[in-house]
């Protein structure tokens, strides 16, 4: 054999088993969530979970009548920093942070001036010809866990669906560039 290809296929070798090795974080205690998402015609469940330090997984999926404005095409989600949902516009603006100060860092001013880099911005969810739609999807924005990025903080969050798709423009020029009106909430709650 040649040495080089010998010399090249022992570095490989060598280099294989670290390729996965990174420090995974598990946590001690799993925290699951749960939210059930409606709106006019539209309905659907998103189940939240975080297994892994620093990693939330979220598997949503919905579903609309014809008549309803979950049409085919993309359409803008965001986890926003109120739970409630009774209106939509309760759900307040995107999630931040800790309100309360306990991270005096977090931009939690109204309006849309974070954007795309609130911690509840997601990417957009695809909806099918069926007016079915699904995202898979992990973070490591928010957290299910006590700490400063906790979605499950004193007044609680929400997923938020909106009627158009997220253009994730910085400071985007009008309200409509994230997403448009809200057309379903679902508040997240503990499993």
């Amino acid at each position: 054999m040649n040495r080089t290809v010998v010399g090249t296929a022992l570095v490989v070798a060598a280099l294989l088993p670290l390729s996965g090795c990174y420090y995974k974080g598990k946590v001690e205690k799993p925290q699951h969530s749960k939210a059930i998402i409606a709106g006019p015609g539209i309905r659907g469940e998103a189940h939240l979970y975080e297994e892994f330090e620093g990693r939330v997984r979220i598997k949503l999926k919905l579903e609309g009548t014809p008549e309803s404005k979950l049409t085919p095409g993309r359409h803008a989600i965001h986890i926003h920093e109120t739970g409630n949902c009774e209106p939509f516009s309760a759900a307040k603006g995107h999630f931040d942070g800790n309100e309360y100060e306990a991270n005096p860092n977090a931009n939690v001013s109204p309006g849309l001036g974070n954007h795309p880099y609130h911690l509840g911005d997601l990417q957009n969810l695809s909806v099918d010809n069926d007016r079915k739609g699904s995202l898979y999807t992990i973070t490591s924005r928010v957290t299910l866990s006590e700490g400063l990025n906790t979605i499950h903080d004193l007044d609680g969050s929400a997923f938020i669906i909106h009627e158009f798709e997220d253009k994730y423009l910085p400071d985007p020029p009008t309200k409509d560039a994230p997403g448009g009106p809200r057309i379903a909430c679902g508040v997240i709650v503990k499993e």
